[in-house]
């Protein structure tokens, strides 16, 4: 079983996407973020990703969609962007969120000790073999794998993982970069590059892929709302069936 999970990036209020994280190439879309929500709640979402723009990039964190889990009490959300610091996680966790961190996790991952590791996903970020961090503006000097056994150590599985050279170019996923974080033992999460639903039946069949993150596809409506198997893979209650479907990583 693979989960669908919607994403919407928010910046100044508002639904954009960015072509490999660039501030320079934005889309701007004209759905209104409570609007999109309800829309793809219609549609069976149970889980989905918001990524506070403003945040990555060292702004002001955008205060307006912090009641959206009181508001959708039936998804589970997640919110990366900005987590930089133990506070500001533990406000997103009481907030109602699951939290996505990733520079925190990466150049300081004992400072998630004590937190809920069911609650906190880790970003893994790559660009090649090597983790970006602070808006994929920042690379990593160590080893990636000294990166993952210390998130392992201290007990959190959970990771997004993006192929940032694929992220917003829908030009499929990467399915090598989510390979090899699983293969890690990580219970994964994939993103960047999803463009239909047979990229989904593609990460269904690694083993400890969870579930996709798609943004982009969705918006546009490359992967149709109105289409059951999207409806099926939104719920989390079965992978897309298609001829070459297998559902792997339960």
């Amino acid at each position: 079983m693979i989960q669908l999970i919607p994403s919407l990036d928010l910046l100044g209020g508002g639904v954009v996407r960015l072509l490999h994280g660039d501030f320079g190439k934005v889309t701007h879309y004209e759905w209104k973020p409570e609007a999109w929500i309800t829309k793809l709640v219609e549609a069976g979402a149970t889980r989905i990703h918001l990524v506070d723009l403003d945040g990555a990039f060292g702004l002001a964190l955008q205060p307006d969609f912090h009641a959206f889990p009181k508001l959708f009490p039936a998804v589970r959300f997640q919110l990366g962007g900005g987590l930089r610091s133990r506070v500001i996680i533990e406000r997103a966790l009481g907030n109602g969120f699951d939290a996505v961190v990733g520079t925190l996790a990466v150049e300081k991952p004992r400072e998630l000790v004590g937190l809920p590791w069911d609650r906190v996903v880790v970003a893994l970020d790559l660009r090649g073999d090597r983790v970006v961090t602070k808006g994929w503006q920042a690379t990593t000097s160590g080893d990636s794998k000294d990166v993952f056994e210390s998130l392992l150590t201290l007990g959190f599985t959970r990771a997004l993982v993006t192929d940032v050279s694929r992220d917003g170019a829908m030009t499929g996923p990467g399915l090598e970069a989510t390979e090899w974080i699983a293969k890690q033992g990580f219970s994964v999460q994939a993103s960047g590059g999803l463009r239909n639903l047979d990229d989904l039946i593609s990460l269904a069949t690694i083993p400890g892929v969870q579930g996709a993150i798609s943004g982009k596809a969705l918006l546009e409506g490359r992967i149709p709302l109105d289409d059951p198997r999207t409806r099926a893979a939104l719920s989390g209650g079965a992978a897309p069936k298609g001829e070459a479907a297998s559902a792997g990583g339960a």
